[in-house]
């Protein structure tokens, strides 16, 4: 093997420096420190990634799990998320750990003893963290006033192209509850690298 010691190394005008072939390994040995001043491209960007918030307040059912609909995308990277049902698809290709996180409550100012909200792979309907196919959280409220406050959930999931992910919330005022919206109830994710 052969060194050779330069300080910089430019290529022709307007063209692009290449280093090996098809086939071929970099090395960059351990200790060597990498500075970027320029745009990184090819290396990865935590993508696919969502947001998305409830415009308004969505009606959920007495003691009935529901989905919730984040129906305002902040932002969709891979058009992986359907805003009318609330699920985000994994897209063809992009398989491996993911992060999800979920803030909610409910607007109403009755009682309510217990609240949930969970993280659900697959369309799994009951926590179930062992499994690793949903992450939530029971708030019990013992009948005390549920306006205003709010509950956070997230949780990695291994997913695989085509496998979905969803926001499910369960209550037991005694009828109808709405949920709260704009910054109150978001949904937000993305690929781990």
């Amino acid at each position: 093997m052969s060194k050779l010691f330069v300080d910089q190394v430019d290529p022709k005008t307007a063209t692009t420096l290449t280093l090996g072939t098809s086939g071929d390994t970099v090395s960059i040995p351990s200790g060597v420190t990498i500075a970027n001043a320029g745009t990184a491209t090819g290396f990865g960007d935590n993508t696919p990634s969502i947001k998305a918030v409830r415009s308004s307040g969505q009606t959920i059912a007495d003691e009935t799990s529901t989905v919730v609909i984040f129906d305002t995308e902040i932002y969709d990277t891979d058009s992986a998320y359907d805003n009318s049902t609330g699920i985000f698809t994994v897209p063809s290709g992009k398989g491996g750990k993911y992060a999800f996180f979920v803030t909610g409550g409910y607007n109403s100012s009755a009682n309510i003893d217990v609240v949930n909200f969970w993280l659900s792979k697959n369309n799994q309907t009951a926590i179930s963290p062992a499994g690793g196919l949903a992450i939530g959280i029971d708030a019990y409220h013992n009948g005390t006033t549920t306006s205003g406050q709010s509950q956070q959930v997230s949780g990695c999931f291994n997913l695989a192209a085509g496998d979905t992910m969803r926001v499910y919330t369960w209550q037991n005022y005694g009828s109808n509850r709405d949920l709260s919206q704009g910054g109150r109830m978001t949904f937000s994710g993305f690929k781990l690298l």
